[in-house]
């Protein structure tokens, strides 16, 4: 079984850095952590993900919903969106687009994995 690789977009280094180390726990493969979607989009152009997790709000001109909608565009990657805040704007966008879901940030160990393991059966 190959691994999954894993794009983790997250403008707080110390959490991006906690959530690689629990997704590689899970025998997945992160390529990155970028704190932009101007990096992500770097990042997925040289070498498309399984998954994206993507915070929504990032550094740089684009929020993560945005990236996300421009990378799926290009590049079909599905997105867990990891946030601490969700308006009902931002719901609305996310659950229109079925390669979306989002985790409410701060969540566990086991509701990270349960949430990443449903994206890469």
């Amino acid at each position: 079984m190959t691994k999954k690789n894993i794009l983790i977009v997250e403008d707080e280094p110390f959490l991006g850095l906690n959530i690689k180390q629990k997704i590689e726990s899970f025998g997945f493969h992160v390529i990155a952590v970028v704190p932009s979607g101007d990096e992500a989009f770097q990042i997925v152009s040289e070498k498309v993900p399984d998954l994206i997790l993507m915070d929504i709000n990032l550094e740089g001109s684009l929020d993560g919903i945005d990236t996300a909608e421009s990378l799926r565009e290009q590049f079909s990657v599905p997105v867990l969106f990891l946030t601490g805040f969700l308006d009902d704007a931002a719901k609305q966008r996310i659950n229109q687009n079925p390669s979306y879901a989002y985790l409410m940030k701060p969540f566990t160990t086991d509701q990270l994995k349960e949430a990443v393991s449903g994206f890469t059966v």
